[in-house]
């Protein structure tokens, strides 16, 4: 089966007409004609029904052409994305991490991609996965690493990347620091750092509030390095997963009574055309080792 065979069997699907996919193909209707057939005889049935000036798909040629559809799209992106890499053209990526994210795990990823192009325009959005979602939708970013957006669109394509456990972080000389795990009753009383922008931080807090607990007043950052700084030098708690920086004054202890855990997911627009970084990047992405990530 040759790439150009499928190329004329979508093209005459799409026509039901073989005189107007010839030109659309560029060829002579014998040519395109004598294609098909061969392509018929290797498959082992009629592809089209021929009545008069009508043309329809057979059931086999029904069942067959979203598989060949797709073959010929990813042969088609394959020779986009080699000729990028091996013209190393300039090229964009445009990538969405919802505040509370780390870049670290995606960064090796970036690092090995930025060579592959003589000048890649990357950015970086970060936000509320609301404004995130919002952002991705209207086509600001072209990706968007982080939990589901946040409102449905059956044009979006979701996979899970990896899932991490949060913990409670706190100074090492913490009053609390003696106990290996802690649950709710251990948290009374105790002046917990919420980080508005992690679900896992809010459900902490209604889990606390249905459990009976009266909360003292919130404290509220929205960037972790903020979070980070004022639990060194406080007797607050924060939950979140342990960060690549943890400050050396800093612990992690485990939580009882909730799942504290997280899934992380990559997002774009199906349908959408995408630049050979991104299609670059969606390729590491599929091959990355995200057990060790979540480990």
């Amino acid at each position: 089966m040759e790439m150009q065979q499928i190329r004329y069997f979508i093209a005459v699907a799409k026509e039901l007409n073989f005189t107007r996919a010839a030109t659309r193909c560029g060829v002579s209707q014998p040519s395109l004609t004598r294609a098909i057939k061969l392509l018929e005889t290797e498959l082992g049935g009629d592809l089209f029904r021929r009545e008069r000036n009508l043309t329809h798909l057979t059931d086999l040629g029904k069942r067959i052409l979203p598989l060949l559809t797709q073959s010929h799209e990813n042969a088609e992106q394959v020779a986009r994305l080699a000729k990028a890499v091996q013209a190393k053209q300039a090229a964009s990526l445009a990538l969405a991490l919802p505040d509370g994210v780390s870049l670290e795990p995606f960064l090796p990823l970036l690092l090995e991609l930025a060579p592959m192009f003589s000048g890649l325009d990357l950015r970086i959005k970060r936000g509320s996965n609301e404004e995130l979602t919002n952002s991705l939708r209207e086509g600001d970013v072209d990706l968007l690493l982080g939990p589901t957006p946040f409102e449905p669109w059956d044009r979006y394509e979701s996979w899970v990347l990896f899932s991490r456990n949060c913990g409670l972080v706190f100074r090492k000389d913490h009053p609390m620091s003696g106990r290996q795990k802690l649950d709710a009753n251990d948290l009374v009383k105790t002046h917990i750092l919420h980080r508005p922008y992690c679900n896992v931080s809010t459900a902490l807090r209604r889990h606390l509030v249905e459990t009976g607990h009266v909360l003292p007043p919130a404290l509220e950052f929205t960037r972790d390095e903020d979070v980070l700084l004022y639990l060194g030098r406080s007797d607050a708690i924060a939950v979140m997963p342990a960060p690549p920086n943890l400050l050396t004054t800093l612990t992690v202890r485990p939580f009882q009574g909730l799942d504290l855990s997280y899934t992380l997911h990559a997002t774009c627009v199906s349908g959408r055309q995408r630049g050979p970084a991104l299609n670059l990047f969606l390729n590491q992405l599929r091959a990355g080792d995200w057990l060790a990530v979540a480990a």
